[in-house]
């Protein structure tokens, strides 16, 4: 099933440059994301990684990913494809979830924000917290990290991330359109600020297809 079609069925529609854009949340299946992340498909697939503890399954990642489109509103097919595709090469497949290599302080989740984002995001979801921990050394940077490391925060910071601080490739109608490779390598390159390879373009198109 294309996740476009998994709505409510209340919800509105609105035409933009010929895309029909609905403006209720929609989700993602277990079954697009094994084929999407292939080697996350069995629960006992981080047992044999060097960091289980960081690892998840499928399993755990598609109720956050759905958990993240619903509370960001991130409802357009090649946003969700992108962000995805962001986050698989971030973290390796979802092995990682804190920064290893070459292990800077503070910087983490799927989508391996460098800390002054963890900041940013972290009083964005707990401001009490946030501001107790915030500090210039490692382990206040690391404590920061820690806030927002479970599974619905982790995979939603990069939703969190084009949302709010690279919102002009949000629900745009010239951005991020649904099979544009080139919008992605944009929106890495521009949006994100992150260097562009081969390996980025493979995930994408294996994520693309598999939605």
């Amino acid at each position: 099933m294309r996740f476009l079609s998994v709505f409510t069925l209340s919800c509105s529609l609105v035409a933009v440059a010929g895309l029909c854009i609905r403006d209720s949340t929609t989700a993602i299946t277990l079954d697009q994301l094994n084929k999407a992340i292939p080697v996350r498909a069995s629960d006992s697939s981080c047992s044999s990684v060097s960091t289980p503890d960081e690892c998840a399954p499928n399993s755990r990642a598609v109720k956050a990913i759905n958990a993240a489109i619903a509370k960001y509103g991130v409802t357009q097919r090649g946003e969700i494809v992108a962000l995805i595709s962001l986050m698989a090469y971030e973290s390796a497949n979802w092995q990682y979830n804190v920064n290893h290599f070459p292990g800077r302080p503070g910087q983490g989740t799927r989508a391996m924000l460098m800390y002054n984002f963890i900041e940013q995001y972290a009083q964005s979801l707990y401001p009490s917290e946030a501001t107790l921990a915030v500090g210039s050394s490692t382990e206040a940077q690391n404590n920061v990290r820690a806030l927002v490391l479970n599974d619905n925060d982790s995979f939603g910071s990069a939703f969190w991330y084009l949302v709010n601080k690279a919102s002009g490739y949000h629900a745009k109608a010239d951005k991020l359109r649904s099979g544009n490779a080139d919008d992605f390598k944009d929106y890495i390159v521009n949006g994100v600020g992150a260097g562009w390879d081969d390996t980025r373009h493979t995930i994408w198109e294996t994520v693309n297809s598999a939605f």
